[in-house]
């Protein structure tokens, strides 16, 4: 069996990973957690957002872009990438459903910061990733009906 941990005893060390775009088989083909968590960790965050009434109600709209320091992700890599590398980063990030949804994520917890005197309801996002030479931008636009309950709150 094994041992059990008390609730105040540290967790164990982990290993620390070099981060890579390029790996021996090839380039990058999908973001794991290690690169995800290192994105996000490095990224600078600039939200904004403002509220409008329309025929359904009031509605939050907000931006929240995402940018991310290549130089920081890059170990080994000089913070500089060539095309192909520069593309296969692009598409792993766009494809990225785990990437995505924390950026979705954030955004949200972004516009539940702005708005505290009323229910936010379902969110609509449209997510874009652009790379340039320096930097990983991921942006979140953003739709919140406010003052919304749920089906299950209603009854």
């Amino acid at each position: 069996m094994g041992r059990r941990r008390s609730a105040s005893a540290p967790k164990p060390l982990v290993k620390a990973v070099r981060l890579r775009l390029q790996g021996s088989r090839g380039p990058l083909l999908a973001i794991g957690p290690g690169l995800e968590e290192a994105i996000f960790h490095s990224a600078e965050i600039l939200s904004e957002g403002a509220t409008r009434r329309d025929a359904e109600g009031e509605v939050y709209f907000g931006s929240t872009m995402i940018s991310a320091p290549l130089a920081r992700l890059l170990c080994g890599q000089g913070g500089r990438l060539d095309p192909q590398q520069q593309q296969a980063l692009q598409r792993a990030a766009e494809g990225s459903p785990r990437l995505r949804l924390r950026a979705m994520r954030l955004a949200c917890a972004e516009a539940s910061r702005r708005i505290t005197d009323r229910g936010l309801g379902t969110a609509l996002c449209e997510i874009q990733v652009r790379l340039d030479a320096e930097q990983l931008h991921i942006d979140v636009d953003l739709e919140l009906p406010l003052g919304v309950l749920s089906a299950s709150r209603q009854s």
